[in-house]
């Protein structure tokens, strides 16, 4: 090979080590965990959300319903380690499996009932409660 083509080879070899740790180090700042204050989580409370899966169950005492709390701030991250608390009817059995949140602002808890009815779950934070609520059905 020719001195030449080694030279360009090694110029080219040198370019794309520079392009890529740029994007690596570009993603690392696009994507890091949120750290946030107790306003920023009040204004955030809106991209919080509850999710449970199935929507309904038999109310045996056994079958259960996984209800999911994704803690939010204000730009869509994840907030972590905070005590998630779960506003429940009575009649609900509440199993908690994660009350506080992961890097990934998530929370788990499992809910089975002994009696037909269909039940609104709240969640909150401290003294901030997310808007949406969640109704569940046992039968």
């Amino acid at each position: 090979m020719s001195s030449k083509k080694t030279l360009i080879l090694i110029v080219f070899l040198f370019f794309a080590l520079i392009a890529s740790l740029f994007l690596v180090f570009k993603t690392t700042i696009f994507f890091g965990r949120a750290t946030v204050t107790n306003d920023q989580l009040s204004t955030g409370l809106s991209n919080s959300y509850l999710f449970a899966s199935p929507l309904q169950a038999k109310a045996d005492g056994q079958e259960k319903i996984r209800l999911t709390v994704f803690l939010l701030d204000d730009r869509g991250f994840g907030v972590q380690n905070q005590k998630v608390d779960l506003k429940t009817p009575s009649g609900l059995n509440l199993t908690p499996i994660q009350i506080t949140t992961d890097d990934t602002g998530k929370a788990t808890f499992d809910v089975s009932a002994k009696s037909p009815g269909k039940f609104v779950v709240s969640a909150s934070v401290g003294n901030l409660t997310i808007p949406q609520k969640i109704t569940l059905n046992f039968y």
